[in-house]
C-alpha cells in the first residue's frame, strides 16, 4: 500500500460550500468562521469533528479498496 495524502475541505455547516479563509491566520477551538456565501457562523470545533469525520471516512475507503485489490491479486 501506498503513501496517500487526502485533502478536506471545511464546509459551511448551513449551505455545504467551501469555507474560504484567510490562509495566514490560525484559528482556535471557540472561533466562528463566516461563511462568505450565506453569511451564517459556522462554529470551528464543529467545523473540525465534521472534517475528522469525512477524513477517517475517506482514509476507510481508501484501505478497504486497497486490500480487496490485494487479496483479489493473491487468489488468482
Amino acid at each position: 500500500m501506498e503513501d496517500k495524502t487526502f485533502q478536506i475541505s471545511l464546509k459551511c455547516l448551513f449551505c455545504d460550500c467551501e469555507l474560504q479563509g484567510k490562509t495566514e491566520e490560525k484559528y482556535v477551538p471557540g472561533d466562528m468562521i463566516k461563511c462568505q456565501k450565506c453569511g451564517e457562523l459556522n462554529d470551528y470545533d464543529a467545523l473540525m469533528d465534521v472534517a475528522i469525520e469525512e477524513g477517517k471516512k475517506s482514509v476507510a475507503e481508501y484501505a478497504t479498496d486497497e486490500i480487496r485489490k490485494m487479496l483479489k491479486n493473491t487468489f488468482k
